[in-house]
Formats: structure tokens, sequence, C-alpha cells
């Protein structure tokens, strides 16, 4: 085929995507109809100039392709990379995709967590050394403060952070910086995530049953309640993507451990920005709801529907479009 041959035969197509492409960058995908074709013209104009390079079409013509490749890709990594539509896409549909493909990490994530947490929660009724000494002495002073018989956590959040935004900018610190550390002790292997999660478990697993040993059960679930599902499936998920990283490095596969780690990295960065995305939005909750005077039922009721909610996110979204 000559040179002149091959652009009569391709110049409509390139000329339609140069067009899209001004549309645009000028006015955004969305008043543009058929803006879902500019992908595919893309790849097309792409294996265009391959041919031309690779059959010696001409610097006029390979220059003109090129020109025209190298602002479709700018306009489509332009489109893909920032804004809140790529957040969108993001949350609904890459983070609960990548928990969904991880399925044997998550369940097992959610042994290294749950386990000790419910071992401590139902066992420190009847002996509770062991979450004492966890918890300390003081751990145990503050749990007495918060949610002991006659106390509330709104007078005790009000006394040491002074307002609503003070416990929200705290929650976000303290437990952003938990998933972060157990997304780190990833490095280590995967020994350092299933430490933290190990820990974290009985940790909270010893308040929840000390708890029940000398508070009022009553205050402290409605003052979990709502926050807590976004929240510790946040520390799950969180050593969900340290297991990944620490995975490439002890199981790297067909890959040395650099390209492994990195290609792991990609996983658990998706992994990790979601673990941090739900604490941060179980911290607005915990900072603005939870410690608000209401009716146990509400807060049972709402706390009910963020279980579900969290879950049903998780397990469903980004489903659809996956099997289409």
């Amino acid at each position: 085929m000559s040179p002149n041959h091959f652009e009569s035969e391709n110049k409509e197509r390139w000329e339609r995507l140069q067009q899209m492409l001004d549309k645009v960058e000028k006015k955004g995908a969305k008043e543009n109809a058929g803006v879902e074709e500019l992908p595919t013209l893309f790849r097309q104009v792409c294996h265009d100039l391959s041919l031309a390079q690779h059959r010696m079409y001409g610097t006029r013509l390979t220059d003109k392709l090129n020109a025209l490749a190298i602002t479709g890709y700018r306009v489509l990594e332009r489109r893909i990379s920032g804004g809140w539509e790529r957040f969108a896409d993001m949350a609904l549909r890459e983070f609960p995709r990548a928990v969904q493909q991880e399925r044997g990490l998550f369940w097992f994530c959610m042994a290294m967590f749950w386990g000790p947490f419910l071992f401590l929660a139902i066992w420190t009724p009847h002996d509770p050394e062991w979450a004492m000494a966890i918890l300390g002495p003081e751990g145990m002073i503050s749990m007495e403060m918060m949610y002991g018989n006659g106390t509330s956590p709104m007078d005790y959040m009000r006394e040491e952070f002074g307002s609503n935004f003070a416990m929200f900018g705290f929650y976000i610190w303290n437990n952003v910086s938990i998933d972060l550390r157990t997304f780190a002790g990833g490095l280590l292997g995967g020994v350092g995530s299933i430490v933290i999660m190990l820990f974290n478990g009985a940790h909270i697993g010893a308040a929840t049953g000390y708890v029940h040993h000398a508070c009022n059960p009553e205050t402290f679930y409605s003052f979990t309640a709502g926050h807590s599902a976004p929240e510790l499936m946040g520390v799950v998920i969180s050593g969900m993507a340290g297991m990944r990283l620490g995975l490439s490095i002890v199981k790297p596969g067909p890959y040395d451990r650099k390209t492994a780690l990195v290609l792991g990295g990609r996983k658990a960065f998706v992994l990790i920005l979601g673990a941090v995305m739900m604490t941060s939005f179980a911290a607005v909750i915990e900072g603005f709801w939870s410690a608000n005077p209401m009716a146990p039922a509400i807060k049972y009721s709402f706390g009910a529907v963020m279980w579900a909610g969290t879950l049903a996110y998780l397990f469903l979204c980004g489903r659809q479009r996956d099997e289409a």
C-alpha cells in the first residue's frame, strides 16, 4: 500500500478523532455525544502510527500521526488521572472490585482481626485479667470515664477535645495512622501487618469485653454503633493492602522481587486508598454523630444500616460493569 493510499483510506477517521479531541478540550466530555468512541479511535491511530513508521511512509505522515496520538494521550490521561469523576470511579468501581478480587486475603485478614477481637470480647467478662493487662491502668480508667454507669461519652469528649471538629481531627489522625502503619508493616514480608491486625483486634476486643465487666454496655454500643462498620472494615482492608505488599516480596512468582513489588504495590495502593477513605468517613460519623445524645434505638438502627451498607458496598459495587 502506497503512502497516499494509506492516508486516503484512513483520513476520515483521523479527522473525526481530531474534531473530537478539539471538542473535548474546549467543552469537556459531558457535552459531546459519541465521546465514548474516543479510546477506540486513539488505539487505532496508535496502530496507524506504528504501521507508518514500520513501512517508512515519510516524516510528513508520521509526524502528523504522532502529533495526533500525543494529543489523544494527553486528553485521555487528563480525563482519567484526576477530578471528581476519577475519584468516583475509584470509590465506586476500582476499590470494591479490588476487594472482591482479593477474597482470599480478605478472609485471612478478617480472621487475623476478628479472631482475637471475638475471643477477648467473649472471654473478658468471665476472666478480665487478660483484658486488664492489654488495656493497662490508663486504658481502664478511660473506658470507665466514657462508658461507666452515669457517665456520657459526649461529656468526656467535650472535656477532652472541646468541639466536634477537634474530635473529628483526632480520629482522622489516629485511625488513618493505624491504617498506614498496618499497610507499611507489609514490607516485612506481611509479618508486620499480621502483628498489627492481631494487636488491634485484641485491644478492641479487650475494650469491648471490659465494658461488659465494669461499664455500661448500652452507652458503649450506642456510641460505637454508627461508625464501627467503616472503621473496623477499614482496618481489615489496610491489612489486605499490607499483605499484598508482603506476598509480592515473599512470593514474587515469575518476576524479580523489585518488579513483583511494583506490580503488587499498584494493587495495594487501591486497597489502602479505599481503606483510608472508609476510615475518614468513619471519623466524620464519630466526630459529628456518635457522641450526640440520641435514643439508643436510633443509634442501633443507624449502625445496622451502616453495617449492611458497608458490606453491600464492598461486595456488590463494581460487579455489574465487570460482568458486562
